[in-house]
């Protein structure tokens, strides 16, 4: 048996966390720059806040029902989400973290194992715990066990907090019940095609000859198929590096100043070499890229990127700003009111295994010390402590998040305080 465990309104819950007054009231959470809704708690979905819509435009709902609204806390939510792999670690040897809010776990070799009060117990175990709600699914394969999560996590009054799917009544009762579009993986381009020919639940694109799927959807469709069907196809996966890594933001203001994203391109590559670091990579190109806002149709268009080759793989700071700022330099146009800008590393090799040019000047060496005494400092610190000459040292940017909850687990200076009375 797979195993998917899955976090309920996990953003909204993680905000939940250390301010128990706003149990069983609606909370929405925000996007980078407070732009739209991406996390809502059950109340909020029942005022009728859509998923990835403009926080603007629900204005009068917040105001009007008292709606809680947070600034996305990443940093928050990625440690709560650690906590939550650890304890299930407790319960099963074997994990897949999937996503910031859902595990795929292995229970083959479990067979004495009660797996419904095993999980219950799991669950409880978080919820007691972190105060963190969970929904665990169980069945033969990966894709079925993400169909019994979505069951029990909408029939949770009747079914509890865990459902298993291991029985072939139970297994045509999921597929008959599971829209087609829901299917893990499935696509919106799938969908359409598949819905035009009259199938509108996952039974119906069961019931499709297997060649018929290979020859519309590829092997990747014959694997999904067979999934549904309850023949295993895909195993958990090892957690690997990371094989590309960006950073990008939008400006809280247009601007046409060379200078400024200067700034922003080096303040961006050196958020990457961070985290080309804390995997020990280095990276053989980089990837800068600028554009205007494509929604002032008054405005002049511009964008465009470039990509360069280092002489020599590298994971310095110092070298990626420099390379970034010359890869700004060739794509830069005066006069355009620009919007976004962003940095990308490809193309990894392990630090210890680095093959150097006989003819260029390798600073990696020289300059790995030096790393690794700033990623300790703003470590112990706090991002951003210390920083490069390119980077505006005198001004930290932020996002717009005026909704920011405290970081309790992550930030001693942001532990709650309590009174003692």
């Amino acid at each position: 048996m797979y195993g998917l465990i899955d976090g309920n309104n996990f953003y909204a819950s993680a905000e939940r966390i250390f301010r128990p007054d706003l149990r069983k009231k609606p909370v929405v959470v925000l996007s980078n720059n407070d732009g739209c809704i991406i996390a809502r708690s059950n109340e909020a979905k029942a005022l009728g806040i859509g998923m990835g819509v403009p926080a603007f435009q629900i204005d009068d709902i917040i105001k009007k029902k008292d709606v809680s609204v947070f600034s996305a806390n990443f940093i928050l939510y990625g440690d709560i989400s650690n906590r939550v792999v650890n304890i299930s670690r407790r319960f099963c040897k074997d994990i897949e973290p999937y996503s910031v809010d859902e595990s795929f776990m292995d229970f083959h070799n479990y067979e004495y194992v009660d797996l419904k009060n095993h999980c219950n117990e799991l669950r409880n175990t978080i919820f007691y715990g972190l105060d963190i709600p969970c929904s665990i699914g169980l069945a033969p394969t990966k894709t079925l066990a993400k169909v019994a999560n979505k069951i029990v996590k909408k029939h949770s009054k009747d079914l509890g907090n865990t459902y298993i799917i291991d029985t072939k009544e139970k297994l045509e009762k999921a597929l008959r019940w599971l829209p087609l579009g829901d299917i893990w993986g499935i696509g919106k381009r799938y969908n359409e095609r598949f819905t035009k020919m009259g199938l509108k639940k996952a039974w119906d694109f069961v019931q499709l000859p297997e060649a018929y799927v290979h020859k519309e959807m590829g092997i990747y469709g014959v694997r999904m198929h067979k999934e549904l069907r309850g023949i295993p196809q895909y195993d958990l996966t090892e957690v690997k590096p990371k094989k590309g890594i960006g950073t990008s933001r939008t400006f809280d203001k247009r601007t046409d100043d060379l200078e400024v994203l200067k700034e922003r391109i080096s303040t961006f590559a050196f958020k990457c070499s961070e985290k080309l670091r804390k995997q020990n990579s280095c990276c053989n190109f980089i990837t800068v890229f600028i554009t205007t806002d494509r929604f002032k149709s008054d405005l002049k268009q511009y964008s465009n990127s470039i990509t360069i080759g280092l002489p020599n793989p590298s994971s310095s700071a110092i070298e990626l700003c420099s390379m970034a700022i010359k890869a700004l330099e060739k794509i830069y146009l005066p006069f355009f009111q620009y919007k976004k800008a962003g940095v990308m590393l490809t193309e990894f090799v392990p630090d210890t295994e680095r093959m150097t040019s006989l003819f260029d000047i390798d600073c990696h060496d020289k300059h790995k010390p030096l790393m690794e005494v700033i990623d300790r400092m703003n470590k112990r610190l706090g991002a951003d402590k210390i920083k490069l000459g390119s980077m505006d040292i005198q001004k930290t940017w932020k996002m717009n998040q005026k909704n920011l909850s405290p970081r309790c687990t992550t930030d001693i200076n942001q532990l709650l305080k309590v009174k003692a009375i």
